[in-house]
C-alpha cells in the first residue's frame, strides 16, 4: 500500500521530514545558545558596570548592545513559527491526497479487495500525525524561546536602569 501512495502524499512526507530536521536543528542550537548565555551572564553584567563607570556616553552603546542581544535571542523563531503553522497543514494535505488514492483503489462500491490489510490503509493518516507532532514540538520550542527572551531582556533592562540610577 505505501509504495502505491501518490506523489503528493510522499511529497508531504518529504516536506515534513525537512521541517522536522529544521525544527530539531533550531531547538538544539537555541538550547546551546541559552546554555552559553547563562554561563556568560555574570561576566556580562560586570562589563556593563565597567562601561557605565566611564561616562553617560556609554548608555547608548549599552542600549545598542541590548538590541543586538535581543536580535540574537530571536534567531530561529520565525522558522519555529512557520513550522508550527505549516506542518499540520502539510500533514493534512498528505492525508487527504492519500485518502483520495485509497478511495480510487476501493472502486465505485468502496469494497475492500479480498485479503486486504486494513492497517495498511490506515497509514494515510500518518502524515497528519507527523505534522501535528512537528507542530507541537515547534510551538513548544517557540514559546520557550520567547519566554526566555522576554525574561532576559526585561532583566537586562532593569539591571541597566539600576546601574544608571546608581551612577547618579
Amino acid at each position: 500500500m505505501s509504495a502505491s501512495l501518490p506523489l503528493l502524499s510522499s511529497l508531504s512526507g518529504v516536506l515534513l521530514l525537512i521541517f522536522s530536521v529544521a525544527v530539531l536543528t533550531v531547538l538544539i542550537e537555541r538550547g546551546r545558545w541559552w546554555w552559553l548565555w547563562r554561563k556568560r551572564q555574570g561576566r556580562r553584567l560586570g562589563d556593563w558596570r565597567d562601561r557605565l563607570g566611564r561616562g553617560p556616553a556609554e548608555l547608548p552603546g549599552l542600549e545598542l548592545s541590548l538590541l543586538d542581544w535581543e536580535r540574537e535571542m530571536r534567531w530561529g523563531e520565525s522558522l519555529l513559527q512557520a513550522a508550527s503553522i505549516l506542518a499540520p497543514l502539510i500533514g493534512l494535505f498528505g492525508t487527504v491526497s492519500g485518502l483520495m488514492h485509497v478511495l480510487r483503489l476501493l472502486g465505485p462500491r468502496l469494497e475492500l479487495p479480498a485479503g486486504a490489510n486494513l492497517g495498511a490503509y490506515g497509514q494515510v493518516l500518518l502524515t497528519t500525525a507527523v505534522g501535528l507532532l512537528v507542530s507541537l514540538v515547534a510551538t513548544a520550542g517557540l514559546l520557550a524561546s520567547q519566554a526566555l527572551r522576554d525574561w532576559q531582556i526585561g532583566r537586562l533592562r532593569r539591571d541597566l536602569a539600576d546601574l544608571s540610577l546608581a551612577r547618579r
